[in-house]
């Protein structure tokens, strides 16, 4: 999965739960795929999304809501 797809998938409710190595994401056919923290794309993601990320106490990122 490349940057631009996790940031579309990010916008369309995904979340990423660094802790366990999970993405989650109602299209996946698991309800989630395996994705480490160390994922250049999903760092590149992380940093492109910087300013519209939350991070919970358990390490799991979603975009903000508003």
């Amino acid at each position: 999965m490349n940057k631009d797809k996790f940031i579309e998938l990010l916008r369309s409710g995904a979340s990423m739960d660094v802790l366990n190595s999970k993405f989650y994401h109602p299209s996946f056919r698991k309800g989630w795929r395996t994705v480490t923290g160390g994922n250049i794309s999903w760092q590149a993601a992380q940093k492109a999304l910087r300013h519209e990320l939350v991070r919970t106490e358990e390490c799991v990122y979603t975009i903000k809501t508003q």
